[in-house]
């Protein structure tokens, strides 16, 4: 297993720039996970980590060494690519040995040591009576698992997942979430997983790294991303109902201070008052779980439907009030359409408020002790 310390990176291809001054700290033997939408960068990241793409800035150090002049091979990483890349000419042991057969692995391992550690990943991935089949008869998920103990094979510093779950049913993907942590607390291998699905990052990352158009949003333990979002992008990213994100107008009533949302006052709690004090400008971001929204026919504010659906019990509806988009999840359920206009009330006590410019979170200010 290795420390990963990725300092002042920068990327481009042609004109464009994917990174610039990129720094990501990973510690020994953890389990990370880069999150975010497409094109943020994070398949290019973790293709520079292994040393497949070479052409770049800053430093990729293992253990405080450098490892930019190493090739892929000598860098000693592990990779399973989202697409399996098994030979199909091989059977699933000839896959298993095909690493340890490798130039740069010449003269380390007898024929013996071979059969020995294919044999110890074949039974940590329990797909031993696989051993003599052929590629094209394994099924999607048991591909899955030979590519992973291909990679795992030679015991890396490094383990690199690009989507490795993406091609299989939502069952499958499911089950494979626990058999990778239970691989990664046996194995103890440095990992970095690739993945768009937030569910899985959520659920398996020992770090969680937040990117968005190239630069980190957020790197933290991954409940403290999902409870204490840094940034207004991470608070609305994350989440099966993701929360709501508004930049409202400060106002105040009766000497109450809050925001203005479709023509009317909603108050602040007393937290928020003094963060909103904070933000320049008279405008400020804030961020609502869809608790924080309630669909009343008396309520204040107004908005028309702009979608809707309905999981597990619940009805999710998109609002859209004064320009922007309010998520709303309800427990009882009702006939409704696309351009219904419904009113619904506003409670701000759970909202976390941020920098309507930068988009960084707006924090009370720390009482000093007495």
């Amino acid at each position: 297993m290795a420390r990963i310390s990725v300092e002042g990176l920068s990327k481009s291809f042609g004109a464009y720039r994917v990174f610039e001054d990129l720094d990501l700290a990973i510690p020994k033997g953890s389990y990370v996970c880069l999150l975010g939408p497409s094109g943020c960068g994070k398949s290019t990241l973790m293709r520079m980590i292994a040393g497949l793409d070479t052409e770049h800035g800053g430093h990729i150090r293992f253990d405080g060494k450098p490892v930019e002049h190493l090739t892929a091979a000598q860098r000693d990483v592990g990779m399973a690519f989202q697409n399996y890349a098994l030979y199909p000419h091989l059977t699933v042991e000839g896959n298993l040995r095909f690493p340890m057969k490798a130039p740069l692995q010449k003269g380390r391992w007898s024929a013996a040591q071979m059969t020995e550690r294919v044999g110890e990943v074949a039974d940590l991935l329990q797909i031993r009576p696989l051993l003599g089949r052929a590629i094209n008869q394994l099924s999607g998920g048991q591909q899955q698992r030979v590519s992973l103990g291909r990679a795992l094979v030679r015991h890396p510093k490094v383990l690199l997942l690009d989507e490795p779950v993406t091609h299989l049913d939502a069952r499958l993907r499911y089950a494979m979430r626990s058999e990778l942590k239970r691989i990664h607390k046996v194995m103890g291998t440095t990992t970095v997983h690739v993945t768009h699905d937030q569910g899985e990052a959520l659920a398996m990352a020992d770090l969680l790294v937040i990117m968005r158009g190239g630069r980190i949003e957020q790197a933290a333990p991954a409940m403290e991303v999902y409870s204490d979002p840094a940034t207004a992008f991470v608070a609305g990213f994350l989440g099966a109902v993701p929360r709501t994100v508004l930049t409202l107008p400060l106002s105040e009533r009766d000497g109450t201070a809050g925001l203005r949302l479709g023509g009317q006052h909603v108050p602040l709690p007393p937290a928020l008052v003094a963060a909103a004090r904070q933000a320049g400008g008279g405008t400020v971001t804030i961020a609502l779980p869809a608790s924080a929204f309630a669909v009343d026919p008396d309520g204040p504010v107004e908005g028309t439907v702009a979608a809707h659906e309905m999981i597990e019990g619940a009805q999710r509806l998109v609002l859209q009030a004064d320009g922007q988009r309010v998520n709303i999840q309800r427990s009882e359920t009702a006939p409704v359409a696309n351009g219904d206009r419904l009113r619904f009330r506003v409670d701000a006590s759970e909202g976390l408020l941020f920098d309507a410019a930068t988009g960084d979170r707006l924090r009370p200010p720390l009482r000093r002790a007495a």
